[in-house]
């Protein structure tokens, strides 16, 4: 039994060593789910990939600056607002999922932005010196058109892996998984590019119906002009009705 129960210790062990070893994306993923699931309602097929909140570490800054400046009001000030920014650290989350990107925000109320993995243009890295000498980065993500970030995941832990975590995402989402079926955004692409053919067969279509019919309106046109019944009338094509023509003002003086 002693054996057995030694056995099972082990593996409890190495099973936990397994999941704090694990990639950056099996973490992230395995520890907030349940996070998540409050406020986030995912598409049918929507996985989440990674998740993760800004680092309590970009507080160092914050209180470095406060102690320095304490002879000052100024730094009595930074000191008795750093809680308020602790709370901003833990009611923020960054979610990145299959087929979009998701910031959530928010103490007193709740603001969630997205961006479509098909939309993202261009993600930037940034880090300030305090995420320099500590580990932690900004990632900056604009869409096609904008003149700026449209969303950002500001002071995140191993912010390069996490960058290109998204751009791994982003490549198996607009060319196919590796099942093959293809990411939702690439299916929410084509859809959008199916209508727009669509309504480009609708408009030449009418351009053709046009067409047509400015042609047959010239065809009458010229068989009116060659009728030698046509009593010197100029045939007018809409309405059909004749006007006098000069051999009939003539006849009248």
């Amino acid at each position: 039994m002693s054996g057995d129960g030694a056995a099972d210790g082990g593996s409890d062990r190495t099973s936990e060593a397994g999941e704090s070893g694990g990639s950056l994306t099996d973490r992230a993923a395995a520890a907030a789910d349940s996070d998540v699931s409050e406020w986030l309602s995912l598409e049918p097929g929507e996985e989440v990939v990674w998740v993760g909140e800004p680092t309590e570490l970009r507080m160092v800054g914050t209180l470095v600056t406060g102690v320095v400046l304490i002879p000052f009001l100024i730094g009595i000030l930074i000191l008795l607002f750093s809680p308020l920014s602790y709370l901003g650290i833990k009611h923020t989350d960054y979610v990145v999922t299959t087929r979009s990107l998701y910031v959530k925000q928010g103490v007193l109320s709740t603001n969630i932005e997205s961006v479509d993995l098909d939309r993202i243009q261009n993600t930037e890295f940034t880090q300030s010196f305090w995420g320099t000498q500590l580990g932690f980065g900004t990632i900056e993500i604009s869409t096609a058109g904008s003149s700026g970030a449209d969303i950002s995941f500001d002071d995140v832990e191993d912010a390069r892996d996490v960058r290109e975590e998204i751009s791994r995402v982003q490549r198996e989402a607009g060319g196919g998984g590796r099942d093959g079926t293809g990411g939702g955004s690439g299916d929410r692409a084509s859809g959008r590019r199916a209508a727009s053919a669509d309504q480009l067969d609708e408009l030449v279509a009418e351009l053709r119906a046009t067409r047509e019919a400015l042609e047959r309106v010239e065809a009458r046109m010229n068989e009116r002009s060659d009728d030698p019944h046509s009593d010197g009338r100029s045939a007018d094509p809409l309405s059909g009705d004749g006007v006098d023509g000069p051999t009939a003002d003539r006849e009248e003086n």
